[in-house]
């Protein structure tokens, strides 16, 4: 069975003003069309189809044309929701998906209400355990995070992850290809420093132990940077990654899809299949002299462009007056003597919830190093609020 896996599309996504949306519609029509050309008998989208859990028209269009594309070839499709995308809305438009053989699953599901699908392929049966992302905060009570620290917490995180994915995989049998499909965080794993940090932070992942000896295959999402999960044989679980640099953080990153070839009660087979739509991003770091002396060096480079200028003092205004001669340019970092650049992008506050948003004050702003239980009356609040 050749099974095509990918995750973390972020259609809609803007960089800095640029919106993304055409280029992530180039990358899945090359991805459509790697599906046909390669034959593949299923595709696999392990979560992040969606940049916000509102997208725009055209990033749904974007995304619902590489369905039409692969539905039309005959190639059925599994997707799950991941934390950029709304659950409510995969699973309202699930009946329609349907039309085009694209089964989804937004809100988590028991496997004998829907968790745990079942595909009969010309090339057999396929089970896919079918794990959406789940919030820590919605599966850790408020008791909890009054009264456990944040050892305890993680522990209690693992420990009902882990249930889900018994629920999901047990049934699981030896004449089926066997895949578990999710969104989340393994221990050991490398971010491509373009994730937003609260949802990939180490007190929230999940062990490689998880994974049942049954499944053939776990093709996860959540992480930019394709690789394979530490802990686990090279070819039993990977990241697909994202099909093209989303941000400065993935500069250099290679992209890929990933051909699974599996049967069942045989150790799968995983090859990478590059990836090379969308426009590369480059970060370049001068002083201010070198600036001039590179310009025309710079001014070839094909692709989004961040500069990092190390000045002797602000210049207002510089990123547009190189603009003007730079149209790639989308950002420029001024560094003064003493400071160091950043390597990471800052957190986009508006992708995260009020209360992630209120932890990263009290730790970044306020310096505090537990604040869970504050961080539980403010959720609390919020929650009592919301209801």
């Amino acid at each position: 069975m050749r099974i095509l896996h990918t995750a973390d599309w972020h259609a809609g996504r803007t960089l800095h003003g640029a919106d993304r949306t055409p280029e992530v519609r180039a990358a899945l029509t090359e991805l459509a069309d790697m599906a046909i050309s390669e034959k593949v008998d299923v595709v696999v989208v392990a979560g992040d189809l969606f940049d916000s859990r509102n997208p725009s028209a055209a990033a749904e269009d974007a995304v619902y044309d590489f369905f039409l594309r692969t539905g039309a070839a005959g190639i059925p499709s599994v997707v799950i929701a991941g934390n950029h995308d709304s659950p409510a809305r995969f699973d309202a438009v699930a009946s329609m998906l349907k039309l085009t053989r694209v089964h989804t699953v937004g809100s988590f599901r028991p496997a004998g209400q829907g968790g745990l699908l079942q595909l009969d392929l010309e090339a057999g049966r396929l089970k896919v355990a079918a794990l959406p992302f789940l919030s820590e905060r919605r599966m850790i009570d408020a008791d909890a995070l009054l009264h456990k620290d944040l050892g305890a917490q993680r522990d209690s995180y693992r420990e009902v992850m882990r249930k889900l994915v018994q629920n999901l995989t047990h049934g699981f049998d030896h004449g089926s290809v066997n895949l578990l499909a999710m969104h989340t965080t393994f221990e050991g794993a490398t971010l491509a420093n373009s994730e937003y940090a609260f949802h990939c932070t180490s007190s929230y992942t999940v062990p490689p132990s998880i994974v049942p000896d049954s499944a053939n295959y776990v093709a996860v999402g959540h992480i930019h940077k394709p690789q394979p999960i530490e802990g686990l044989p090279e070819n039993k679980a990977r990241y697909s990654g994202s099909p093209l640099q989303l941000d400065f953080g993935e500069v250099g990153d290679a992209k890929y899809a990933l051909l699974v070839e599996a049967a069942p009660g045989k150790p799968s087979k995983v090859t990478p299949l590059p990836m090379s739509a969308g426009r590369k991003l480059f970060r370049v770091a001068v002083t201010e002299d070198e600036l001039d002396a590179r310009f025309d060096q710079i001014a070839e480079l094909d692709g989004w462009l961040k500069l990092v200028v190390t000045l002797e003092r602000v210049r207002p205004g510089l990123k547009e007056h190189l603009q003007q001669t730079l149209p790639n340019l989308l950002t420029v970092e001024q560094v003064l003597p003493g400071e160091k650049g950043q390597d990471i992008e800052r957190i986009d506050l508006r992708a995260l919830s009020l209360v992630d948003a209120y932890r990263s004050y009290l730790v970044e702003e306020k310096g505090q190093e537990k604040p869970d239980q504050l961080v539980a009356l403010f959720q609390a609040l919020h929650d009592e609020v919301s209801a």
